[in-house]
């Protein structure tokens, strides 16, 4: 039979409270990764909702294009910086990527082939926006 001692039972306790303690600092450290994600992509968002407010002040005619396509391409750049910060699992939420893929569609099919010329295409100005598009619709055609 095995007796135990008073230390045995501190002992024991102390471990119990180390256990719960890397428990608690795991835990956090998650809701801390989380929360790092939700700020980042809201600073880009917010860049980006600046732009396109600015995008929107740009009267409609042909003498603007150039105005236009500057506030455009700073749309573009913020797109980019998302899609490399998804791309490279820095942001690896699976509800903000879900959040994100409509809207990324959009600017891609109505934006992206309208503004972006074809030797900039070429030149693959924005990687990460378009290996991040043909990600998203590899995957909603491997769901149909």
């Amino acid at each position: 039979m095995v007796v135990l001692t008073t230390s045995d039972y501190i002992q024991i306790i102390v471990g119990g409270i180390y256990a719960a303690a890397l428990f608690y600092t795991v835990i956090t450290f998650r809701r801390s990764k989380k929360l790092d994600q939700f700020t980042q992509t809201n600073i880009i968002t917010s860049s980006w909702r600046d732009a396109e407010v600015e995008l929107e002040k740009i009267p409609p005619g042909s003498e603007h294009d150039i105005s236009r396509k500057q506030w455009v391409y700073r749309i573009f750049n913020d797109i980019e910086w998302l899609c490399f910060l998804i791309n490279e699992k820095f942001i690896s939420d699976r509800k903000i990527r879900k959040q994100f893929e409509p809207t990324l569609i959009e600017y891609y099919e109505n934006m992206f082939l309208k503004y972006v010329s074809n030797d900039e295409k070429l030149a693959k100005r924005y990687p990460e926006f378009v290996k991040l598009y043909q990600a998203i619709k590899l995957q909603h055609s491997s769901q149909k």
